[in-house]
């Protein structure tokens, strides 16, 4: 899945692939469409709950990206909202689906 999202007044883009809870997670943090930071986890390889929902994952990695990077977040009690009409591509059971 490639998908566009907002998260405290900021847009990002997640790139996430593999069984639920065994993902490859990549988050970029995007200003006028370009990429400003990126962050990751291998949730096949790496220490995490593998239980939670993928949004939480993406959350969690959003606000190691703030810290990380000192973004100055635009609304910093805004909420996880996907972007509507910003599916980018979707893959299910291996087979691409272009959205």
């Amino acid at each position: 899945m490639v998908r566009e999202f907002e998260y405290r007044g900021e847009t990002f883009r997640v790139n996430a692939h593999g069984a639920p809870g065994h993902e490859e997670v990549f988050i970029m943090h995007l200003i006028d469409g370009e990429e400003f930071g990126e962050i990751s986890i291998d949730r096949m390889t790496e220490e995490n709950d593998t239980s939670a929902p993928l949004e939480a994952i993406i959350i969690m990695l959003c606000d190691r990206l703030i810290i990380e990077r000192e973004i100055q977040v635009a609304k910093p009690e805004g909420a996880f909202a996907w972007r509507e009409g910003k599916v980018l591509f979707k893959v299910h059971n291996g087979v691409q689906d272009h959205a």
